[in-house]
């Protein structure tokens, strides 16, 4: 049974939806970028309170176009977790154009190699609607690089929510 088989889904808040796409287009300009999304532990509404760019914890994530994000990154993130009182519930990166399915890169270097993790790819380097998910790509980690995709709809893992 996997993670989403029993969770409620991550909800994110409009307003902060709305803050994170210019971000991330801004960040990663014509290159990739990419978030953490956050929200309190074992809180079973699974509602994102906030995110942190990669950058913001590996100031080296995006060079070269892509992204790469390093041990010191990891740190930080976890270091953040601690500090905040918070846990990761989903992760977003950025595709140049409107493909959103996952590449050989991404499906074999998963952010948090954690069954049940949710990853969330956004079209046009964020240039998309602020008001839908249904352009986002949104995959769940299975373990041994092992993905499930998630089709828009009702009963997606990952919807936005007014607050």
């Amino acid at each position: 049974m996997s993670a989403s088989e029993y969770r409620r889904p991550i909800r994110i808040p409009v307003c902060l939806w709305m803050r994170l796409l210019p971000d991330l287009h801004r960040r990663g300009g014509n290159g990739e970028s990419g978030a953490f999304m956050f929200g309190r532990p074992k809180d079973p509404t699974r509602k994102v309170l906030s995110y942190v760019c990669y950058d913001d914890l590996d100031p080296n994530a995006y060079q070269g176009g892509a992204i790469a994000f390093h041990g010191q990154g990891h740190a930080a993130l976890w270091k953040h977790c601690r500090e905040q009182g918070l846990e990761v519930l989903c992760d977003v990166h950025t595709h140049p154009g409107p493909y959103v399915e996952q590449s050989n890169i991404d499906m074999r270097h998963p952010m948090l190699p954690i069954v049940g993790h949710i990853a969330l790819i956004v079209p046009n380097f964020a240039r998309t609607a602020w008001w839908s998910l249904r352009t986002v790509g949104v995959y769940e980690y299975l373990g041994n690089f092992q993905w499930r995709t998630h089709a828009p709809g009702p009963r997606r893992c990952v919807r936005l929510s007014l607050w």
